[in-house]
């Protein structure tokens, strides 16, 4: 019979909050899809990676440098740290598509043995010694398949290579040119030849530039080993021995991952705590507000326990079907995140999984949320004496506020609004922080475009200036600068000598870019922390300062640099400046005293040429066929590879957590309207019987949530900035550092739509007023 009564109860309850329950539930759902659809996309993209590296037998360490004999194989074979090893040779090389105004280049590696092992996805081996293996990405930007023929300038020479297969590698799930982090599938590609062909086609014979190996032990055995084949292989050229995790397409997915799983839980963080504090809010108002009803099942027999499990089972049953439509919704969601991330990180499977105790603890988080905040507002009226708690609560304390001594010609309409404004000061505050949380969302749904945006336009417009890069195959005198100032369409050219170094201090070490540039340089800018340029330092070096930090260096220090190309040689240089790199953490030097450390002559091996848009076509097929040249660089084309790719993933991701936001945003301002009616109906309809108009009871109630939302309004524009720092904070990584940056229009679209999602609840709330029973309405408080 208790529960009987009880749950007819529950029903009345929850018919009476229809709409209250139907958008915080939204909200709840909003969190634990996200919630769940993070997870699930991590567990796929984590399982794909894991069968991928242990079926094509991704090497744990590996090391490049110059060329090396062959007879050196038994040699390394000897170590006993080393398990399995392959040798192999690598070349870049420049391709040329027929059409095609930006020109292409490629990663050209040996047929692996038994090592980082190749999935072929189409065709098969190469068999002639111009057969070839493309990467599936390169392929399919390209429209390439089993037959094709790539046109090549290999050793200055024209080759024509043909395509026998399409494949994919554990070491290059995500491919981007080395010198630039933006991936560009359709200029950038691997492709893999016969070992006996790269050797003819670069006079490799009997030698070889890089290995790739498993190690035989663990611990502190393996940093032994690692510096035993330097020293084998250092007077080679070595350019030191390094784990798996430093490999570029590993390392880029151990920082995507990890975001990933940050996101996870940040972000439903945020959706499920503003959840969590409106079920607070509703549960505390409606259990307030129910006081003498619950006294009354004390008085007639009903325990704490009946009275606290009814409830816990209001609460959870919005939370629960919400939890579970949230799981529903994840479950899709996580399908189409996959299949986003599958565009871009090539596995041979990856296939959607959303482990059953994902969904068990999605559903089982969102109720425990509404149970929190039920136990807390039902903790107070618990503890009461019935007898005490079948009175109505007692009234407020009220006094002259030090604003009424102030302000003495306000309107009654106007100082009822402020005086109940500042009777519940805490109340007054919650509501004005839960408010602000909707235009938090709204920010924080739509910074990420805001702040992409600006890093294009500082990275490409205020740092690199330059139109064309040009990458010598060897230094040469920088007097080829004057032949390309005499080019047409060629405004101004700049050289750069860059090298690369190791850094070591203590027992850290990192490996980098000395780049040379001219004191007078107009075309390549440096940075400081404030984001405005400064000039290279006469003597020393200046070190991006996020490198600094790590490494423990001090301005005014003076460090060894060891040299890692060519003739190596340890350098003591003093650290003279810091700056701030978006992308990046290189360090940069004048570029005569760079010439003068390596005991050579004013040479470059990058040129930075500012171009006519209108020559641009011509200049690259000119430097195409220019045997120096064996890389050449466009602004133009890097931005539209990275616009695309920018568009393709951005375009489907914002969408949703627009939508979500737009959820929440509604949810957190139609329950605080609804809320604030719901507390103040009685005094509302005692106002009516006094002789107030319809307008003028609507006006109290609308001019104190207006006030409240117009406080609203700057904090959570402030907190949306910070909590967007935030984001930006948690998933930086090493090489790759942004600002949060907030356009006006941002901050403009978050107040508009928090302002007309107010002025529809306040037409909610009129036709509520309009149509309020005042007699039922009085005979609550009987």
């Amino acid at each position: 019979m208790i529960g009987r009564t009880l749950n007819l109860k529950l029903l009345r309850d929850l018919k009476s909050m229809t709409m209250q329950g139907l958008t915080v539930g939204l909200v709840i759902a909003a969190g634990i899809s996200y919630f769940s659809a993070s997870w699930a996309a991590y567990f796929s993209l984590m399982d794909a990676q894991s069968n991928f590296y242990s079926k094509q037998n991704l090497c744990e360490g590996f090391v490049y440098l110059n060329r090396a004999p062959s007879y050196l194989e038994s040699k390394i074979a000897a170590l006993p740290g080393i398990s399995d090893f392959e040798t192999r040779i690598s070349k870049e090389i420049v391709l040329d598509f027929p059409g095609e105004v930006y020109p292409s280049a490629a990663q050209l590696i040996s047929l692996p043995e038994h090592t980082n092992t190749l999935y072929l996805k189409k065709g098969f081996l190469p068999k002639q010694n111009q057969d070839i293996i493309i990467s599936e990405n390169f392929a399919n930007a390209n429209q390439l398949e089993p037959g094709s023929v790539l046109s090549s300038i290999i050793g200055g020479k024209r080759v024509y290579l043909h395509v026998t297969g399409v494949g994919l590698s554990p070491e290059f799930v995500y491919v981007f040119r080395p010198g630039n982090p933006m991936p560009d599938d359709k200029h950038y590609g691997i492709i893999w030849m016969k070992r006996e062909a790269m050797e003819a086609n670069f006079n490799f014979e009997g030698a070889f530039n890089q290995v790739i190996f498993h190690f035989a032990t663990e611990g502190e055995d393996r940093f032994r080993t690692m510096r035993d084949l330097d020293a084998l292989l250092d007077e080679f050229g070595g350019l030191g021995t390094k784990e798996r995790k430093l490999l570029p397409s590993d390392s880029f997915l151990s920082d995507e991952f990890r975001q990933l799983r940050t996101t996870a839980v940040f972000l439903p963080g945020i959706f499920l705590a503003i959840a969590a504090f409106l079920l607070h809010i509703i549960s505390n108002r409606l259990i307030s507000k129910e006081r003498e009803q619950i006294a009354t099942l004390r008085a007639l027999g009903y325990t704490s326990k009946d009275i606290i499990f009814h409830y816990l089972k209001l609460i959870s049953f919005i939370t629960a079907i919400s939890s579970i439509l949230g799981v529903i919704v994840g479950f899709f969601l996580g399908n189409a995140m996959t299949g986003l991330y599958g565009r871009f990180y090539k596995f041979p499977q990856l296939i959607p999984i959303f482990p059953p105790l994902l969904a068990l603890f999605s559903v089982s988080f969102g109720i425990l949320i509404g149970g929190l905040g039920t136990i807390i507002s039902l903790r107070s009226i618990i503890q009461l004496d019935p007898a005490q708690a079948m009175r109505p609560a007692p009234p407020g304390t009220y006094t002259i506020s030090f604003w009424e001594a102030w302000i003495t010609n306000l309107r009654t309409i106007q100082r009822m609004v402020l005086r109940n404004l500042f009777k519940r000061p805490t109340r007054t505050i919650l509501t004005i922080l839960g408010l602000s949380t909707s235009i938090m969302i709204m920010i924080i749904g739509n910074f990420i475009q805001d702040t992409v945006g600006t890093l294009l336009d500082l990275q490409f417009n205020t740092i690199q200036r330059e139109t064309l890069t040009l990458v010598f195959r060897i230094p040469v005198e920088d007097s080829v600068l004057l032949s390309l100032k005499e080019k047409k369409g060629v405004f101004l050219a700049e050289g750069q000598r860059s090298v690369p170094i190791k850094i070591t201090k203590h027992r850290k070490t990192k490996d980098t870019i000395l780049t040379g540039i001219s004191d007078d340089s107009h075309l390549r800018r440096i940075l400081n922390h404030d984001l405005h340029p400064i000039d290279i330092p006469v003597y020393g070096i200046m070190m991006n300062t996020d490198l600094a930090n790590k490494m423990g260096i001090q301005k005014g220090e003076t460090i060894v640099i060891e040299t890692l190309d060519g003739e190596k040689r340890k350098i003591p240089v003093t650290v003279s400046a810091f700056a701030n790199e978006i992308l990046g953490q290189g360090v940069f030097i004048n570029r005569n005293n760079l010439n003068r450390m390596l005991d050579e002559g004013s040479l470059i091996n990058l040129a930075l040429l500012k171009t006519d848009p209108l020559e641009d076509k011509n200049l690259i097929e000119e430097f195409k066929d220019n045997p120096l040249v064996i890389g050449l660089f466009s602004k133009s084309a890097i931005l539209l590879a990275f616009k695309e790719m920018m568009q393709r993933s951005l375009q489907s991701t914002s969408i949703v957590i627009l939508i979500f936001t737009i959820i929440i945003s509604i949810g957190v301002i139609y329950n605080t309207a609804m809320i604030t009616l719901s507390e103040r109906i009685y005094e509302l309809g005692s106002l009516r019987i006094l002789g107030f108009s319809l307008k003028e009871v609507f006006e109290i109630i609308a001019w104190e949530l207006t006030w409240q939302i117009l406080v609203a309004i700057p904090i959570g524009c402030f907190f949306g900035y910070k909590v967007a720092n935030l984001i930006l904070n948690s998933n930086e990584t090493e090489g790759f550092k942004v600002p949060a940056v907030i356009f006006p229009s941002t901050y403009y679209y978050s107040i508009l739509l928090a302002l007309t999602t107010a002025g529809i609840s306040f037409v909610i709330v009129y036709r509520k007023l309009k149509t309020m029973d005042l007699l039922s309405v009085l005979k609550v408080r009987e």
